[in-house]
């Protein structure tokens, strides 16, 4: 157990300042760059926000309240970010939904335990809730690719044409679409069952992470191919690549915290921690 702890606080110190030296020289590399003033200035805002998300994150992953006021600012800056680079789905799925989302958590995870100084009651769903989980992804992910395609314009192609089309510019931007839609559908998932203290979140998680650094690996070679700088976007190729490595240290701890016989930290009580509810 001692061991554990350390290991967990070794790595979380590591993640942070790892991502914290990467933003800083990514972003004093390319600010000369970046554009005009409003790129700059959006530049700086991602690297502050970035950084916030990593420290909400790595919260998360050990269980603590506390991660739900630094996502409030980096969901907010991320999605007004998504939204000028037109990844319409990330946009929206920030703005409308992970950012009224950090306050339903607070409340909740107060009511299964957590506070600034214990974990949370870490659960997990049903063999039912599973399924009825995976199903929503499933379709979920099909309708918001569609909403997708119908919203991107680009190159005046038709919603058929978005949909199927062979051509090689449009070929790329249905890529980016997949994973947006991808990405969004996860986080819908993943940001429930976080507010909720479901174990079975950082599945979706690592999914969207995954998505999130394709995505934006994507966006960034269009952004040279158009002869604009990627700099905003490999701040975010990064980020999402540490979320990716914190994910599954989160795995791992909640795997632990939501089996019935592991009590949380530091007198909690855990008759809701035996729980293994549906969704």
């Amino acid at each position: 157990m001692k061991n554990d702890k350390l290991f967990n606080r070794i790595f979380s110190v590591s993640l942070m300042v790892a991502m914290a030296v990467v933003i800083i020289v990514i972003t004093a590399t390319n600010y000369a760059s970046a554009g005009d003033l409003r790129d700059r200035v959006l530049l700086l805002a991602a690297a502050g926000a970035s950084l916030c998300g990593v420290l909400s994150v790595i919260l998360a992953s050990n269980a603590r309240i506390a991660n739900f006021i630094f996502a409030l600012i980096n969901v907010t800056v991320y999605g007004v970010v998504c939204l000028l680079k037109s990844n319409y789905g990330s946009a929206a799925i920030n703005l409308l939904y992970f950012l009224p989302m950090q306050f339903v958590g607070l409340a909740s995870w107060k009511r299964h335990g957590g506070s600034s100084k214990t974990q949370v009651h870490a659960r997990r769903l049903s063999e039912r809730g599973r399924l009825l989980v995976c199903g929503l992804f499933l379709v979920g992910l099909i309708i918001v690719y569609v909403i997708l395609c119908a919203v991107r314009t680009e190159n005046g192609a038709t919603l058929a044409e978005r949909l199927v089309t062979t051509d090689s510019d449009m070929v790329a931007l249905r890529w980016i679409i997949v994973v947006d839609a991808m990405a969004t559908v996860c986080n819908l998932i993943g940001q429930y069952l976080l507010s909720t203290a479901f174990m079975e979140q950082w599945f979706f998680w690592i999914i969207v992470n995954i998505s999130s650094v394709a995505m934006w690996s994507l966006t960034a070679a269009r952004d040279v191919e158009a002869g604009r700088s990627a700099s905003l976007a490999s701040i975010y190729i990064v980020k999402y690549a540490f979320y990716l490595l914190n994910a599954l240290n989160g795995l791992r701890i909640w795997l632990n915290l939501s089996r019935p016989s592991v009590a949380p930290e530091a007198g909690t009580s855990t008759p809701e921690a035996q729980e293994t509810p549906a969704a």
